[in-house]
């Protein structure tokens, strides 16, 4: 009787100890399932992303809401969004400077009130509500839109040949931009983009080329600030990053082809509004 019960006691232990084995193995094949298929949605929001901010810009739109869906909190989400964007944005720099299409001399005069801005606009986001960040961002989506819906012809069509010189007035606005793609990268591209083009007269290509330069430039100096204050999810910013690269290459070989300028702007236009829809119901 006493053999019968060790061996049951036995087979008991054993099976336990599979279970508890099978469990296990289960559990950590669940987890790297779940962290395979988080990373390649997170590679191909990247690509998206990289690729949208290069052709024109509200890669942003894509990657900032999905980190704020993976439960990451919106402060940690707008400053590991910084990661994509400034990965992006050095591929596409990178093309561009091959193909010779960024005058340094001017984005280097522009760039020196635009990181000002930044500075002044991660320190002014750390005490700001993010309800009046949503509001913030609606009236300058609303904003933007009705530019590039007044200005389509001037901006889609039209082929600037005389540049305006840069002037006080000119630092004072790359400044403001600045102070707002210190407080959220979301749109600055944009932003900067209608700047070079209505305010200082820059053809499209150019421009586009001048403002991956000069979002280069302002998306390192808030990372480290933010990375400085440990804001920043680096696995989930690595992986948007490494998407964002291959995007920003692959937007820079599309960008700087003429017949692509109205299709450009139509897209521009159609994720505006698409961002207001979103802040609109995600504010109601």
């Amino acid at each position: 009787m006493r053999g019968r019960k060790k061996e049951l006691n036995l087979k008991i232990i054993i099976t336990i100890q599979k279970t508890i084995l099978l469990t296990t193995i289960f559990y950590f094949n669940l987890l790297f399932m779940n962290m395979f298929w988080d990373a390649l949605f997170l590679l191909v929001a990247g690509l998206l992303g990289g690729f949208l901010n290069t052709v024109i810009s509200s890669g942003s739109a894509v990657t900032l809401p999905l980190l704020i869906s993976f439960g990451i909190p919106p402060n940690i989400a707008n400053a590991t969004n910084r990661v994509p964007v400034f990965v992006g944005f050095l591929s596409s720099t990178i093309q561009f400077h091959k193909k010779k299409l960024i005058n340094w001399r001017k984005t280097i005069l522009l760039a020196i009130p635009l990181v000002i801005g930044t500075v002044l606009g991660v320190l002014f986001v750390e005490d700001l509500p993010a309800k009046a960040i949503s509001k913030i961002i609606i009236i300058a989506l609303f904003v933007s839109l009705t530019i590039a819906i007044i200005k389509f012809r001037n901006l889609s069509l039209k082929k600037n040949n005389t540049q305006t010189k840069i002037t006080i007035v000119s630092y004072l606005l790359f400044c403001l931009l600045g102070i707002w793609g210190g407080i959220i990268v979301l749109d600055t591209a944009t932003f900067i983009l209608f700047s070079l083009m209505l305010h200082l007269g820059i053809d499209f290509i150019e421009a586009n080329a001048t403002k991956s330069a000069l979002c280069l430039i302002f998306s390192f100096v808030s990372l480290c600030l933010f990375a400085l204050n440990d804001n920043v999810n680096w696995y989930y910013g690595g992986c948007l990053a490494v998407g964002s690269y291959f995007g920003g290459y692959i937007g820079s070989k599309f960008a700087v082809k003429e017949n692509t300028r109205k299709w450009v702007f139509i897209l521009l236009i159609a994720l505006i509004s698409l961002e207001i829809l979103h802040m609109i119901i995600k504010n109601l």
